[in-house]
């Protein structure tokens, strides 16, 4: 019998350009993103830190540590939901939610936040080695009790993943519901995220700023290219989609006897 293509093989290899292209399209954001932040810790931050934002660092925690009256409590519980580890619970919960209540590919768009923002720092800070202000360890005056961290600065953690997930899946929504108003929200959020973390005194203002532009930049792909593709664009790349399926007998043809009605 001979074969011929079905509707869902002929629409397979768009199916397909669209997975690849929006998968080509997010590697060369996140390369990008790469970029800047090296090239902004190289030229702004210095690797080791003391780069030309130095000075501004040095006045905006001054201010900040004296200006942090009635702050210092929240900050230690966005610290602590921003914190990695607590940050992926969180993102797998919320996208375990979005995949009961509305089963598209937009679903994953917290999860891929966050792994592309802690990809961005894990990355960054193998080559940037910035250390941590003086006040990210208690007892050193200015510290806040209870608060110690080691990590290398730049660019701050929270500062991405959080903004990345804010941006992403709030920007999704936007997209979807016309709204650019939760734009805004997403935007104020990360910038309330990115206060604490100066309030707390463990990053530097550099670190917060250049971390809010990452998180931003792969927020507003990972929105984009989730919009781009469907479970069934997925699923035009597993092996049994390849297959070919028989031309169903012409209308009106007459069957044999032995044929099965």
């Amino acid at each position: 019998m001979p074969l011929a293509d079905t509707p869902a093989l002929t629409a397979t290899g768009p199916r397909r350009r669209r997975v690849a292209d929006t998968a080509a399209a997010l590697i060369a954001v996140a390369v990008g993103l790469l970029a800047v932040g090296v090239g902004l810790g190289f030229g702004v931050v210095g690797r080791y830190g003391g780069g030309p934002i130095q000075g501004w660092d040095n006045r905006v925690q001054a201010w900040e540590i004296h200006h942090r009256a009635g702050l210092v409590g929240v900050s230690k519980v966005i610290a602590f939901l921003g914190d990695a580890p607590k940050l992926a619970v969180i993102a797998v919960a919320l996208t375990l939610v979005l995949l009961a209540a509305i089963r598209t590919v937009r679903s994953v768009i917290p999860v891929a936040a966050y792994l592309g923002g802690e990809f961005q720092v894990f990355v960054i800070r193998q080559i940037i080695h910035r250390p941590r202000p003086a006040t990210a360890v208690y007892p050193h005056p200015g510290a806040v009790p209870g608060v110690h961290e080691t990590s290398f600065s730049y660019p701050s953690g929270h500062a991405v993943a959080v903004t990345a997930v804010l941006v992403a899946g709030l920007g999704a929504v936007a997209l979807a519901k016309r709204g650019g108003w939760l734009w805004a929200v997403a935007g104020a959020a990360s910038l309330f995220v990115l206060d604490t973390r100066l309030v707390l005194g463990v990053h530097w203002f550099s670190d917060v700023v250049f971390g809010f532009v990452l998180g931003v930049g792969w927020g507003v792909a990972v929105a984009v290219g989730a919009r781009r593709v469907e479970w069934a664009d997925l699923a035009a790349w597993l092996p049994d989609r390849h297959r070919r399926e028989p031309v169903p007998a012409a209308a009106g043809r007459r069957s044999s006897p032995d044929e099965p009605r």
